[in-house]
């Protein structure tokens, strides 16, 4: 072939690809006709997609996901329940509802096509084509189906009048050079990955509905018969189509831009609306200036019974009804809730990526640009709650940089790290997912902002934004469009950040003369800068590139004062040992409570002096001395004035020992009261293990194992926010005691605080010896089974079971009366060596959905319980026919607090009990106390 032959035959190769190419562009395009039964919570559709092959291979059968079929295990619903408790609900007011999809019928180009429904989930539909389908070449696939929408909270649901649909059709998967992509239906967090496509929509529903939709209404008729319909269209390629549906909602609109914003809201809920559509307005102008404007005509926010905040989708945005509720103060949380599920219109719809393996292209993007815009509007290091001057001085503060990445020191601190790219299903913890992916995802971004230069960094994310305009895109993608803006490698910078569980923490170690010292002690290589103050007054900045584990660095004077990393971008996991000399911050509190010892709240850049009068159990003064995230030191003292006594106390805590979730601390104490003779003095000694990554409530108790000694006390309230031990129905002298003891919590329960289903076993050993002073001699195990049941929607049953068995036998080793035991008798009743309780427990909603606000909706009386129970136990000593059984009957209230909206749940327990068949007993008695007593 001569070179002009040549020249010519890679002309038309260049050409064909270039016609291929337009070709392998089409995007499929959807056409459905749907009805919605929203009295029978109910979809029936017909659906018909157009499929262009945009690959270089014949393909025999077309893939769809089905997520309605999801097929749920029986451990799966129970830890939907419990980890319901993270967001304060109960996701299924009337019981477990899977909701349904049945396929009807499926045609490919007018002919029956076979199909096969297939997952491990049941979520994948495969569709047989009658004959190949070539590159370039389309398909028409119709197929009729039905929808059983689940009575429960989440993007796919209904509760009250307001239904949710969210990937509620058949929806291709993706297919390029990888393949289909036919991930599973995980079930937290998005595990989505669909092309940009085009919608026609035809939506029949009662004419008294309101609907919220992706697309733009083209055309509305009356049906005459109760129903109208809705002609919708796309007009752009979008990533799926969905649905906000209620008779009740009421609609604020604006035009900003050629775009109408659309405010949906439930009655009661406008002035919310309206700023929820101010706070999308402006997250539009802020990322329309970087990244180009909005392409679409319509946006929506629209209130659902998500459960959890917000979820973004095409066109519109869900955020939870509760967050039109949040205190005033929390407008701001407000603000950053809208704009961040706005922020997704670009980094979700535009641009598309694979959610289910690469969260982080999302979800750090977003999340790192959303911090941009909450600084640009309310100021760097921008506060999260806007508190009113009067109470500035007592309610500590924190900003939204410091929330950022405060889950994931603690998922790092205590040994729950890993490679932030990876399979949703793949995280421990659905918690974890938000810590890596939102949380250190973008501060992996704002690294590599300060390593490229921020001009180039933008220009980077705008070509990003251009390039894959409805497209997908990987992170590859990202890495390759970010080493040609900066002409630089990166690889070396994302294998670390992005596939390694390495962290950064670098250190100044010592300063002498002009030298300082430096000190890698995580594996993460990174270049950073070191600014010292000289002894001329000046400041000289220089770059160490920390390959070397140890480097000294030499400035041209004397060094007075060095700081690893002055702009604060690296994501270093100590930043105590960032300076010297090493900083204390000393901060005076007016009234020292539990929130200044959460490291969110405190300096993370040095160590923290709290100090302050403490009113926890007497009037006193509390001093703590912290290193956030790992050590706290605290001195307390205080005059009780009911025991005329001053009670002082000791405590330490070290916190992930060994790099694991591991703690270990001790507390003494010396109580001197007015009676000389109760002058006291003991403490604790412990390491506990917990056994999972955290609590979902204040109270609840996480799984834990914990090894201790004690003198002279009871065995609670460790300096932890894992909740107290359980020491309930064991008898303390408090007095010449020493003991050793092993306790622990599993439990497979949920949601917190209000059980529904599930099952928790606290086992507890303990042995009294003659040491320290303790002259008491004695061993006692206790074992505790609690179990809840569903019995209809708003009641269930809740039982206990509680045995305890202890030597020698004629010591007081267990006590049963109380407000958590025989709530018939009175506290430290009903002894004896050995024990036998159980409980039962019919909890009965009779008011729900109050809507009492107080304290500008920092406190919501939601749900009002009735109780009926009985107790019946006894404690013996020698022999178990030396005492009787104790019963009481009771009846107890439950009043169900939502503080500061879904921030946490508190339940106030009132319990009325009265002995029964006991003629010693004949009091009423009346208990206090917090959540259920089991």
């Amino acid at each position: 072939m001569s070179g002009k032959e040549m020249k010519r035959a890679a002309g038309v190769f260049i050409f064909t690809l270039i016609l291929c190419g337009s070709a392998f562009a089409a995007v499929p395009e959807y056409e459905i006709d749907a009805v919605f039964d929203s009295a029978g919570h109910k979809i029936t559709a017909r659906e018909a997609v157009t499929f262009t092959n945009n690959t270089a291979e014949p393909l025999n059968e077309i893939f769809f996901h089905i997520y309605p079929h999801r097929a749920y295990t029986r451990k799966e619903v129970a830890f939907l329940y419990r980890y319901a408790g993270y967001f304060k609900i109960n996701p299924y007011p009337g019981g477990f509802d899977k909701g349904g999809m049945q396929i009807q019928s499926i045609s490919a180009e007018g002919k029956t096509a076979e199909y096969k429904i297939e997952g491990e989930d049941a979520t994948i539909l495969n569709v047989g084509l009658p004959a190949p389908l070539g590159p370039g070449s389309s398909v028409k696939i119709e197929i009729g189906f039905t929808v059983d929408i689940p009575h429960c909270f989440g993007r796919f649901g209904w509760h009250e009048d307001v239904a949710t649909l969210n990937r509620w059709y058949p929806i291709l998967s993706v297919r390029d050079k990888d393949g289909w992509h036919n991930y599973p239906f995980y079930l937290y967090h998005q595990p989505f990955f669909s092309d940009a496509s085009l919608y026609k929509v035809k939506l029949t529903l009662p004419a008294d509905e309101t609907a919220a939709h992706t697309g733009q209404l083209i055309q509305e008729e009356d049906n005459g018969n109760g129903t109208k319909s809705l002609f919708i269209e796309t007009g752009l390629p979008v990533r799926d189509f969905s649905l906000g549906i209620s008779r009740s909602f009421k609609v604020y609109a604006r035009e900003e831009n050629g775009v109408t914003i659309k405010s949906f809201y439930l009655p009661g809920d406008e002035a919310s609306a309206r700023d929820a559509c101010d706070f999308a307005r402006d997250t539009m102008d802020f990322y329309g200036k970087l990244f180009g404007s909005y392409p679409y005509k319509e946006f929506s926010v629209v209130p659902s019974y998500l459960g959890y905040g917000g979820h973004e989708s095409s066109n519109l945005v869900f955020i939870d009804t509760r967050a039109y509720k949040l205190p005033g103060f929390l407008i701001r949380y407000f603000d950053f809730l809208v704009s961040h599920e706005t922020g997704h219109q670009w980094f979700y719809n535009v641009v598309g990526s694979d959610e289910y393996k690469e969260t982080f292209l999302d979800e750090g993007l977003n999340s790192y640009w959303m911090l941009k815009y909450v600084e640009e509007k309310y100021g760097k290091d921008a506060q999260v709650m806007v508190l009113p001057n009067p109470v500035k001085w007592l309610i500590p503060n924190f900003s939204f940089r410091d929330s950022r990445i405060a889950r994931y020191n603690f998922l790092v601190k205590n040994g729950y790290d890993r490679p932030i790219l990876g399979k949703l299903s793949s995280f421990q913890e659905p918690s974890s997912i938000f810590a890596l992916t939102y949380g250190k995802g973008s501060a992996v971004i704002s690294m590599l902002s300060a390593l490229m230069g921020d001009e180039v960094f933008v220009k980077a994310i705008q070509a990003y934004t251009g390039d894959f305009k409805f497209k997908n895109a990987g992170v590859d993608d990202f890495i390759k469009i970010c080493e040609g803006q900066s002409g630089r490698d990166l690889g070396w910078f994302f294998d670390q950040w992005l596939k390694t569980d390495k962290q950064c923490d670098y250190a100044v170690s010592l300063v002498s003369g002009k030298s300082v010292l430096l000190e890698r002690k995580g594996r993460i290589q990174m270049p950073v800068e070191v600014k010292a103050g000289l002894s001329g007054g000046r400041e000289e900045t220089l770059t160490w590139d920390g390959e070397d584990p140890v480097q000294i660095l030499d400035f041209s004077e004397d060094v007075e004062s060095a700081r690893l990393d002055p702009g604060g971008s690296m994501l270093d996991i100590d930043r105590t040992n960032n300076v010297w000399p090493r900083r204390l911050y000393l901060k005076p509190v007016p009234v020292y409570f539990f929130a200044y010892e959460i490291p969110v709240f405190l300096k993370p850049d040095g160590y923290n002096l709290v100090a302050g009068p403490d009113l926890s159990n007497a009037l006193g003064f509390k001093a703590s001395l912290q290193k956030p995230e790992d050590d706290i030191l605290y001195i307390k003292s205080g005059y009780d004035f009911n025991s005329e006594s001053v009670k002082s106390t000791l405590g330490y805590q070290f916190k992930h020992i060994g790099g694991s979730h591991l703690a270990a601390g001790f507390e003494f104490f010396n109580w001197e009261s007015n009676h000389k003779e109760e002058d006291l003095t003991g403490g604790k000694i412990y390491l506990r293990r917990e056994l999972w990554p955290a609590p979902y409530g204040l109270g609840e108790i996480n799984d834990h194992v914990t090894v201790y000694m004690i003198r002279d006390r009871k065995f609670e309230g460790l300096s932890t926010l894992s909740g107290t031990e359980d020491s309930e129905h064991l008898y303390y002298r408090r007095k010449d005691e020493t003991i050793f003891g092993i306790e622990g919590t599993l439990a497979r329960r949920g949601p917190y605080p209000d059980h529904v289903c599930g099952w928790s076993f606290t086992p507890t050993q303990e042995f009294g010896v003659h040491a320290l002073g303790g002259t008491e001699s004695f061993w006692r195990s206790a074992l505790e089974l609690d179990s809840y049941r569903f019995v209809s929607a708003g009641s269930k049953l809740a039982g206990r079971l509680k045995l305890g068995w202890g030597e020698a036998h004629d010591k007081r080793l267990f006590q049963l009366g109380g407000d958590e035991g025989l709530r018939g008798y009175d506290r430290k009743t009903v002894n004896g060596s050995r024990m036998l309780l159980t409980s039962i427990e019919y909890r009965a909603t009779v008011l729900d959905d109050l809507g009492l606000y107080c304290f500008d909706n920092l406190l919501h009386l939601d749900e009002i319980q009735l109780v009926p129970f009985f107790d019946i136990g006894k404690a013996w000593f020698a022999s178990f026919n030396d005492s009787d059984f104790k019963k009481d009957l009771g009846l107890g209230f439950r009043f169900y607090v939502d503080i500061a909206g879904f921030v946490e749940r508190l339940g106030i327990r009132l319990d009325v009990a009265r002995a029964i068949d006991d003629p010693d007993e004949d009091q009423t008695r009346l208990w206090l106390g917090a959540n259920h007593a089991f």
